[in-house]
């Protein structure tokens, strides 16, 4: 009924019709509600934008690769050649190696917008902890026991009992 009301009175509607697009484009300004400035302005650049927070992390990805390549290396020369030295080098590259790796798992998986502000720096402490206490006893073993590479190797010789 409103739209047949309407349409027969198109014809004093008309002036207003004619300028329904500037009414429309018309801002609104709401009456309760605080205003917002939006910059929808983009930046352009060039050059690339650091995405990281806490400085470049290309050094620190590039000793992680070389570390992963010298494993190759170190663990097979540490069991032929028997001294403290392959045993600490086995040792301290192992260390980094496990320590970087979950390093990284801890910053993915243990976020603040997860878990608060508190949990990822108790994480990141525990780990450092962690790391250093495993090194610590790898350390002593190859100071006062046989070192890691011939306790592995006795490991690997025990044969299973029929």
């Amino acid at each position: 009924m409103a739209l047949s009301m309407l349409l027969r009175s198109s014809s004093r509607l008309s002036p207003v019709l004619m300028n329904a697009s500037r009414i429309s484009c018309a801002p609104v300004t709401p009456i309760l509600a605080n205003k917002i400035a939006i910059n929808n302005s983009r930046q352009i650049s060039v050059s690339p934008i650091r995405q990281s927070a806490t400085g470049n992390h290309v050094a620190l990805w590039q000793a992680e690769r070389a570390l992963s390549v010298g494993l190759l290396g170190i663990v097979p020369v540490s069991f032929l050649i028997e001294s403290q030295a392959s045993e600490y080098l086995l040792s301290l590259a192992l260390v980094m190696h496990f320590h970087w790796g979950l390093e990284a798992l801890v910053t993915d998986y243990v976020r603040e917008e997860l878990f608060g502000s508190l949990l990822p720096k108790v994480s990141h402490v525990l780990l450092a902890l962690i790391s250093a206490a495993t090194l610590a006893g790898l350390f002593m073993m190859a100071y006062k026991d046989q070192g890691l590479a011939k306790t592995t190797r006795k490991i690997w010789a025990i044969q299973p009992a029929n």
